[in-house]
């Protein structure tokens, strides 16, 4: 069984090679270059999820290319931590790119961008599998490489050029952080094997007078990659591209930095310092973009905003060795942010339409349910919830339970509370609603606590020097204070107008071709910050 668990492991990782080599070829014609670059997109997910299920049978095993004295060169680990990633990765490739035939269809870019865009699924898959420190890098220059690829597939669209070169920049300078960590510690340490726990705390203690500096330099590449603070200027500007692309930047590529600080979770959590700067930028990011979010006045920008506040909160978990809640944040965001990406258009108004798209939603709000009994369901379905998580043995055994308990609890009262406010008055409706709330409330909590007890057992070693979890309140506090600083009016009329328009994607020096911009699908969903929709950016966001 572990030779069908590896045969599949290395067909996930190549077969959106085999994917981007199709895409590429000019001797087949593009829809049919379309259809069998999402079809090798869905081979290469349902064997990630074989190996997932080998992993469960028989536990973790590897591809190893050895070298000389039986050294490890290369490798592919499957646990229950790398195939969780890898599933992920693969599948929502898989479903960027089937979303993509329909969307790109006729479109003469198409080839290249399915070409890149498998490039940067067989990257990240490397990423979340490599079992030496080396492939991992090489891996993660590729897939920023890649992206990059991804994004510029369509130039002739306003900003598309300047975002392409702004992001290719940013991603060089954290690239290059990671690569000057990798030589210090081949240099000192040699070719570290990811796996072992043993073999990574071996290499922090050859770096001598070094870990500060190399958990430094792999904190710059996350936090670029992520979108955090300074280092994320990027990240905004990307809504110029095709939604397919921005889709597959926020459920996929900006998990990376949380993907390498799990994964070098032992090289970055013995520095008191790098933990307390990734968890400032993060928690500062978080706050402020959360409420940017809220005030963005298109769709997609609203959703760049709100990735990096999630990314800056996910970061801020494992700053806190909080590993398993950001794991399962890293998850649930992916599905989540890709679906919103995939149904932004919707909230476009159509032609000759000067109504906004969000005004048939706007009863939702206007909740006939009396107050005390709203308050009461939403109780009920939290506390579903966490009982739910708690019956589970051992959600609450490693650092990141309680995290993840909490943050649970948050997201279905935010949850409940919303769909009571769209319940009627009506009694029988009243009591299925609440039946309907109550049951989703304990699916989720054991669906997190179900996925949280299978990821524990492969989850690094939490470094000696992360930051007390209590710590995360004081990001909740920040929020709670940002949100009532936005009635000062200087804050309203000033501060908060500037911050959305740091991120306003940049326009060409060039003309974009009119007529290929009138007829691209983005046209009305994102532009630049100058033309703002008329929709409700609060609901879609």
């Amino acid at each position: 069984m572990n030779a069908i668990g590896r045969l599949c492991l290395v067909g996930a990782v190549i077969a959106p090679l085999v994917a981007a080599g199709t895409s590429f070829s000019s001797r087949t014609p593009l829809g049919r270059r379309s259809r069998t670059a999402a079809g090798l997109g869905w081979l290469s997910a349902t064997l990630a999820v074989i190996s997932a299920t080998m992993v469960g049978l028989v536990g973790p095993f590897s591809v190893r290319l050895g070298g000389a004295h039986a050294t490890l060169m290369l490798g592919l680990w499957a646990d229950q931590l790398t195939v969780t990633l890898l599933v992920l990765v693969c599948v929502v490739g898989a479903v960027v790119q089937s979303f993509s035939v329909r969307y790109l269809q006729a479109d003469r870019s198409a080839g290249r961008f399915f070409g890149a865009a498998n490039l940067t699924v067989a990257m990240m898959a490397i990423v979340c599998t490599s079992e030496t420190l080396p492939l991992l890098v090489l891996a993660w220059v590729g897939a920023g490489l890649a992206f990059v690829a991804v994004l510029g597939t369509r130039p002739e669209l306003p900003g598309v050029r300047m975002s392409s070169r702004r992001t290719l920049r940013m991603f060089l300078l954290g690239d290059l952080g990671l690569v000057v960590a990798l030589a210090i510690i081949w240099l000192r340490a040699g070719n570290v094997d990811l796996v072992s726990a043993g073999a990574l705390q071996t290499a922090v203690r050859q770096l001598g007078s070094l870990p500060v500096v190399v958990a430094l330099l792999v904190l710059v590449a996350a936090l670029t990659r992520s979108g955090q603070g300074p280092l994320g200027r990027w990240l905004p500007g990307t809504v110029s591209a095709p939604t397919p692309a921005s889709a597959l930047l926020h459920a996929g590529v900006v998990n990376g930095g949380g993907i390498l600080l799990i994964r070098l979770g032992a090289l970055s959590g013995d520095s008191a310092l790098a933990m307390a700067a990734a968890f400032s930028v993060a928690g500062l990011t978080a706050t402020v973009a959360s409420r940017l979010a809220a005030h963005k006045a298109d769709v997609k920008g609203s959703l760049a905003f709100s990735t990096m506040s999630q990314m800056g909160f996910m970061v801020a978990e494992c700053a806190v060795g909080a590993y398993l809640a950001a794991v399962v944040h890293l998850i649930g965001h992916a599905m989540y942010k890709a679906s919103l990406f995939f149904g932004s258009g919707s909230q476009v108004p159509r032609s000759g339409s000067s109504e906004r798209s969000s005004t048939v939603h706007a009863s939702w709000h206007k909740s006939t349910i009396p107050l005390a009994a709203r308050v009461a369901a939403t109780l009920v379905a939290t506390g579903a919830t966490v009982t739910a998580m708690v019956l589970v043995p051992g959600t609450l055994a490693h650092r990141g339970g309680p995290v993840l308990l909490v943050f649970a609890a948050f997201s279905v009262a935010a949850a409940g509370w919303s769909w009571w406010g769209r319940c009627p008055a009506s009694g029988r409706l009243s009591v299925l609603w609440t039946f309907i709330t109550v049951s989703v409330g304990a699916l989720y909590g054991l669906v997190l606590s179900g996925l949280g007890h299978w990821i524990a057992p492969a989850l690094p070693f939490v470094g000696n020097q992360v930051l007390s979890p209590w710590w995360l309140v004081a990001v909740l506090a920040a929020g709670i204070a940002l949100a009532a600083l936005e009635r000062v009016p200087i804050v309203e009329r000033w501060l908060l107008p500037n911050l959305c328009s740091i991120g306003a994607p940049p326009l060409d020096r060039e003309p974009a071709d009119s007529s290929q911009v009138r007829h691209s699908p983005l046209a009305g969903i994102a532009t630049d910050g100058s033309q703002p929709m008329r929709t409700n950016v609060r609901s879609a966001a």
